[in-house]
């Protein structure tokens, strides 16, 4: 299994993500002799301007090639160029090296094309011309493709009236060659500065509802390629980073230099896979299938081992049986020791008169509500002891990367494991479909530390606030039907890997474990074969209240991590 963001993975289950296809689906594909059935950006105008030379146009040609030979190239100007020189053989050209006839495709070669179809959309956005998506579908003639002026089409789009496999080719397509959006003029038609006349009105408020509307899931596009550059500069212009989060699958090798590129892009997240070929089809593959699935309850990632209680004693309230039971009595509120006056001074002051629990109310949330409802007395109070669990937690974890960062590993992303993140500022968030646990993220959070240097190292943390959660079908979790709270417990999960071997994909082999038999998450060392390479794995399991204590945190957690990956 692949490591899929919890965020990226609901949205696959909601059928919000809508694949955005770039030329490298296109590049994967191969004829029959085993070579590349279409070209890249670079290669389509040196083509072009050997053409041109052929014709006898060589300053022509020579301005094209120049264009292209700069330090960074300018394809776009190139592209200009070359129609011009070309004249109507430009068109021509286009439909010769862009809709070669679809027999000499070798079909094995279209595995990435697709899966892409196996992701849980009907609709595929992309920038290329040719007809690799139409190949790619059981039944070809079943396609539906929209062009970038097609506004009817567009509207039915937007309203989802999409009932059969639909690409959108946002720059046109190859059996239409005079309205492809090729060339800088045409390019400023779509995104115009705000001097130019928009002629493709439809088609810019259509992908600007979609972008702040869905999550984009960015496949096959290259960091070289200028029109991608120019579409992710346009996405930052247009909504200032509130769009999204999107995702780009890029490969392990280039995942810094991506992030370092487009670091003031922060409505693009990252998806790193091994190398082109299988190891990208397999996490398309894998996204496919978590889109697919239904809601399950996600299992421990050490399944069917017995999960040990953490307790932190709060005082009770006056009467075990009065208000406050939901606060004191019932729940086990992980803080530090030098903290627990504070909160058992949060948990009796101004207390309401004491009310009887209900048959109908489970009495682990039974919350004093009179008359009016809920006792917002107590909504306060249990807020003020969030935070404070919640800033005790996040000041340990800074220890801990500290730490890490001593011995060389990065601080490499976060999630929350069981809900999506926020909805973003311009979502009706209050919907029933969103949940309010969204709003508790903090609630389990998993986190990852990496390093790529003479030893690979991986550290996979997540904070596990209450094991009693529990999930059925694909409704927002009901804390009425959770076990009860004290026999529950909250803790630290933490996965430890390393090897002699450089850049491993350790997303793809965190996820894989949960195939492997219960017996490794014991506490030991346990060698792993990653794909023939050498793993070395150990689990800890850390009782959370009894190491929020500064002190006790860097005995029980941060000693033994560090020495063990310090080896």
């Amino acid at each position: 299994m692949i490591a899929i963001p919890k965020t990226l993975e609901d949205a696959l289950r909601d059928r919000f993500v809508v694949p955005f296809v770039g030329a490298g689906v296109s590049m994967a594909a191969l004829d029959r002799n085993g070579k590349r059935m279409f070209p890249s950006w670079g290669d389509l105008l040196l083509g072009a301007a050997a053409r041109l030379r052929e014709d006898g146009k060589r300053p022509e040609a020579n301005v094209v090639e120049g264009l292209l030979e700069k330090r960074a190239p300018d394809y776009f100007e190139a592209a200009r160029h070359a129609r011009e020189g070309m004249g109507p053989g430009w068109y021509r050209y286009l439909r010769q090296v862009l809709d070669p006839p679809g027999n000499r495709i070798d079909t094995g070669s279209l595995s990435l094309a697709r899966a892409v179809w196996q992701l849980p959309s009907r609709l595929v956005i992309t920038t290329n011309y040719d007809q690799i998506l139409r190949y790619a579908l059981d039944d070809p003639n079943d396609l539906v493709q929209i062009s970038v002026d097609a506004t009817a089409e567009l509207s039915a789009m937007l309203r989802d009236e999409i009932d059969r496999p639909t690409v959108w080719h946002l720059h046109g397509f190859i059996q239409q060659p005079q309205r492809l959006i090729l060339t800088p003029d045409g390019y400023r038609e779509l995104y115009p500065s705000q001097e130019d006349e928009v002629r493709y009105r439809g088609a810019l408020q259509a992908l600007r509802h979609l972008l702040a509307a869905r999550t984009f899931l960015f496949v096959g596009f290259s960091l070289d390629d200028a029109m991608f550059g120019n579409q992710i500069a346009w996405v930052q212009e247009a909504f200032g980073g509130a769009a999204g989060p999107h995702y780009m699958l890029v490969r392990a090798r280039e995942l810094r230099d991506t992030q370092r590129r487009l670091r003031d892009l922060s409505c693009i997240e990252f998806l790193p896979f091994e190398e082109f070929g299988d190891p990208l089809v397999a996490l398309v593959h894998a996204l496919g299938s978590a889109g697919n699935r239904e809601p399950t309850t996600p299992p421990p990632l050490m399944a069917g081992a017995p999960r040990p209680t953490a307790h932190l004693e709060v005082a009770a309230a006056p009467s075990p049986a009065g208000p406050l039971a939901f606060l004191a009595d019932e729940v086990e509120v992980m803080v530090p020791p030098v903290t627990r006056v504070a909160h058992r001074s949060l948990l009796t002051e101004a207390a309401p008169a004491p009310r009887a629990a209900t048959a109908a109310t489970p009495r682990s949330l039974e919350t004093a509500a009179g008359d009016g409802g809920i006792d917002m007395a107590l909504v306060r109070q249990s807020y003020r002891l969030v935070h404070q669990y919640q800033r005790s937690v996040f000041d340990r974890l800074a220890e801990l990367s500290d730490a890490l960062a001593g011995i060389g590993l990065a601080f490499e992303r976060w999630d929350p494991s069981l809900f999506s993140r926020h909805p973003k500022s311009t979502t009706e968030f209050f919907r029933r479909k969103y949940w309010a646990w969204d709003f508790l993220p903090a609630y389990r959070l998993q986190l990852v530390w990496q390093s790529s240097a003479s030893t690979s190292r991986s550290v996979v943390l997540e904070v596990v606030s209450d094991t009693g959660f529990t999930r059925s079908g694909g409704d927002e979790p009901d804390p009425t039907r959770f076990g009860g709270a004290r026999a529950a417990g909250s803790e630290l999960q933490i996965s430890l890997m390393r090897s002699s071997v450089r850049n491993l994909p350790w997303n793809q082999i965190w996820s894989s474990l949960s195939e492997q038999e219960d017996t490794i998450y014991d506490g030991s060392d346990h060698d792993l074969d990653a794909g023939g390479r050498p793993c070395t794995y150990r689990y800890l399991r850390v009782d959370l209240g009894a190491a929020l204590d500064k002190e006790a945190f860097s005995e029980r957690v941060i000693a033994p991590v560090t020495a063990w990956l310090a080896r």
